[in-house]
């Protein structure tokens, strides 16, 4: 304590000498001079070992006393007094704080891609274990820092912490402590901050305002650092009030702990642009609206796989292209996921669009896509249904895909047309049409297998149901037919989508 005799120790009052420390409980609650053991014991109550977390007021120094009471009795039993056995544990408890800071914060860092909130979260990691204060800045793309995380120990001091964080982004320069560790990527350590040293860090004086009510007392500077260049700041500080400094061995442990929250962040600015990517593309290949083909009535179903990470693009598609009077629709699954299951159905589409203006009849059309599909550098595989629309009658032809299902007024549903080899598998592949006539009142569903895949507790949908469903409700209409079809999809299905659902319906007047 800082004293030569013990006589001098007698000498002293017990509040006296906790004036000097600021003197917290293992949570950072304060503690007195009766909440100590001893006096409890003496004062009647249970003593139960107590860890205390001490600052002395003038040097900052931290140190962590575990003491244990004993009460001392004569041999008839009486209390007599209470022997207090106290041990330096600072070694041990700074160890484990730091230990639980680093693995907290590997926990927090892989439990979002929401760079903002994980960046929130480690602030919050850091205070109080490890400083009173802590700040996050981002580099952003034109240069300028911008703090998107701020976080203060004290809840009076929280909205001051809060108001630091709407100062505007700033251009680093060598002039002050942060920009320094932006521009060279080595920390700075101000273990006792002077006037001066926070003018340095002032960028305004509404900033430098802002610091000095926070009533700093030292403050510790890192760059946040990913391989090749510097992405971000981390600022933690301790004030006068809670008394503690900041140290050598305090940077390496902050250092730490940014680099880990420089790769985190990193990792979610690529998700985040792989996710521009995958909405851009799902975008661009979700079906357009339906045209108006006179004679018949139209409806279409298009549900894109529910992808855990949003990144997941699938290939199921529908196109509707007309020439001469006569429409042709395209039904077609492209075998994969991502990118390239994404480029190979821009390109069927487009495709299918330039084939239908030179070939008469559906069978050309596959063909062409065939080819199309053939010339490509990595083997590309794909099932499309390809059905022509004629005044009395439609023509079908199918490369691999599941028939379509044909009702009819007498309730009847039948599946058209046979099946023909997947496009792009084979080189002397061909493909045969198949006509059929029809009259008012005939419905014709084309869908891709996401709809009979559909997975339940213990089977897949299955075609059976699907023509039930059919012969159940064509006579409601197609719009009302693939309402029903989707919400029977949402009962029967369990857990997510894993495949695209695409349907259309089609109704002869």
């Amino acid at each position: 304590m800082g004293m030569s005799s013990l006589d001098e120790l007698r000498g002293q009052d017990g509040r006296q000498i906790m004036d000097d420390y600021i003197v917290q409980d293992e949570h950072g609650n304060p503690l007195d001079l009766e909440d100590l053991p001893g006096r409890k014991l003496v004062a009647g109550q249970e003593s139960e070992p107590l860890l205390m977390r001490v600052v002395e007021r003038a040097s900052g120094e931290v140190i962590w006393r575990l003491l244990k009471t004993t009460a001392l009795r004569d041999r008839r039993g009486r209390f007599v007094g209470a022997m207090t056995v106290i041990e330096d544990v600072t070694r041990v408890k700074t160890a484990e704080l730091r230990t639980r800071v680093l693995a907290e914060s590997g926990r927090i860092l892989a439990s979002s891609l929401d760079y903002q909130q994980t960046l929130r979260n480690v602030a919050e990691v850091a205070v109080p274990s490890l400083a009173d204060y802590c700040g996050v800045d981002l580099l952003g793309d034109d240069g300028t820092l911008e703090r998107v995380a701020a976080i203060h120990r004290d809840p009076a001091k929280r909205e001051l912490a809060e108001a630091l964080q709407t100062i505007d982004p700033w251009i680093p320069t060598l002039d002050t402590p942060g920009g320094r560790v932006a521009l060279t990527g080595t920390s700075e350590l101000f273990t006792e901050t002077s006037q001066g040293d926070l003018a340095t860090m002032g960028r305004s004086e509404t900033h430098l305002s802002l610091i000095r009510a926070l009533g700093v007392r030292s403050v510790l500077i890192v760059p946040m650092r990913v391989p090749t260049r510097t992405i971000g700041l981390l600022t933690l500080a301790t004030d006068a009030l809670h008394g503690g400094r900041l140290g050598h061995d305090d940077t390496e442990l902050a250092e730490q702990l940014a680099r880990r929250a420089a790769v985190a962040v990193e990792n979610s600015r690529l998700h985040t642009k792989l996710a521009n990517v995958a909405e851009t593309l799902q975008r661009s290949l979700r079906p357009s609206e339906l045209p108006g083909i006179p004679g018949w009535e139209l409806a279409s179903l298009y549900r894109p796989a529910q992808a855990e990470h949003r990144i997941d693009v699938g290939g199921d598609f529908y196109e509707f292209v007309e020439r001469d009077g006569v429409w042709f629709v395209i039904v077609g699954d492209v075998t994969g996921r991502g990118v390239a299951a994404a480029s190979m159905t821009a390109l069927l589409r487009h495709g299918a669009r330039v084939a239908s203006r030179t070939e008469p009849h559906p069978a050309a059309i596959l063909a062409r896509l065939d080819e199309a599909l053939r010339q490509q550098p990595e083997p590309s595989l794909c099932t499309a249904l390809c059905l022509a629309i004629h005044d009395d009658h439609v023509r079908l032809c199918s490369a691999g895909h599941p028939p379509a299902l044909l009702a009819t007024g007498d309730g009847a549903v039948r599946q058209v047309p046979a099946p023909g080899p997947m496009l792009g598998a084979f080189a002397d592949a061909s493909w045969s049409e198949e006509r059929i006539d029809v009259s008012p009142g005939t419905t014709l569903v084309l869908y891709t297998d996401g709809v009979t895949e559909t997975a339940g507790e213990r089977e897949r949908f299955g075609v059976e149901r699907l023509r039930e469903l059919v012969a159940a409700n064509a006579a409601r209409g197609p719009t009302e037919l693939l309402a029903v079809l989707e919400s029977t999809l949402s009962a029967f299905r369990s857990g997510l989508e894993r495949d695209d659902v695409a349907a259309l319906a089609l109704r002869a007047r």
